[in-house]
């Protein structure tokens, strides 16, 4: 049986990739060149297992406690801007949900749980001065998410691998307007309740989705366009399903349960879940990248 549930072949991934580019090169250091840590002195294994990403991303920030800062101030930046949508005259909801019920807010990308969300029917017939604003408010909250990844992950990856470049900045936020557009067209169709069959039917290939992307945002960081990344993260989760299917839920289950708090929701979700989530991507594309230097 497969160790991961959404594996669909075991061929070996050809093309751009971890630890290559999309012209087929590979990086010629051992073990991909990388930076990140090896807990004890000791290479990344014991007895010959290879330790989860998120133990990677723990000794990392055990070691580099800056990693905190980007999505910190990011945090404090969406804080700012959900105080401005409430100032403004354009309607705005909750993004998180009073109730009951239990929400998994993972977006595809690390990021936090603001307070307020802007619907894109609010933008529909507004004068000018209106919609630059409103417009304009969603533009910096993309651009906040896009550099604090950005910065975080280039940070995590070797110094010669990733980079915090213009271009990739844009590439970053190019990504995040995708999985954005995604879900506003997704839950255009499914807003209200759903019954319990037809939302299982949705959730199981949303979740296999957010699996198979959960890499893209190491991949737009070390050169990749947007699309590019989609494309690469596929092969660069294969085996680690089951991990990032955890991953997944508990990221989001997090997210919503910090966005909650009182006052300072915003900053806490946004600095420990973006922070964490953004380190551990870039903890498995270096793992993928060992694992095929090993195999190659």
């Amino acid at each position: 049986m497969s160790d991961d549930p959404f594996e669909l072949g075991s061929e070996p991934a050809t093309g751009a990739g971890p630890g290559g580019s999309e012209s087929g090169e590979t990086d010629p250091r051992p073990n991909g060149g990388s930076s990140l840590p090896r807990p004890g002195g000791r290479d990344r294994s014991d007895g010959g297992r290879s330790l989860s990403p998120v133990s990677l991303a723990l000794e990392q920030f055990r070691r580099d406690p800056a990693l905190l800062l980007p999505f910190l101030v990011a945090g404090v930046c969406l804080a700012v801007l959900d105080w401005l949508r409430r100032l403004d005259p354009l309607p705005t909801r909750p993004a998180v949900q009073n109730g009951v019920s239990i929400t998994i807010a993972y977006t595809g990308y690390p990021t936090g749980t603001p307070e307020t969300a802007r619907a894109l029917e609010s933008l529909v017939d507004l004068k000018l001065p209106s919609l630059v604003w409103g417009i304009g408010l969603e533009a910096v909250a993309v651009l906040v998410i896009a550099a604090a990844g950005t910065v975080t992950i280039a940070r995590a990856l070797p110094e010669d691998r990733g980079a915090t470049t213009g271009r990739r900045l844009l590439a970053y936020g190019g990504l995040v307007v995708l999985f954005d557009g995604a879900f506003r067209v997704l839950a255009s169709f499914i807003d209200g309740d759903v019954g319990l069959v037809f939302g299982l039917v949705l959730i199981v290939p949303l979740f296999a989705v957010f699996v198979r992307l959960f890499a893209a945002p190491a991949a737009v960081v070390t050169g990749s366009g947007p699309v590019t990344a989609l494309r690469q993260s596929a092969p660069a989760t294969r085996g680690h399903g089951w991990t990032i299917l955890a991953l997944v839920i508990g990221f989001g289950l997090a997210a919503w349960l910090l966005g909650r708090v009182p006052r300072a929701g915003t900053v806490v979700s946004t600095a420990l879940v973006g922070s964490l989530h953004a380190v551990t991507v870039a903890a498995l594309w270096e793992v993928t990248v060992e694992e095929r230097a090993r195999s190659g």
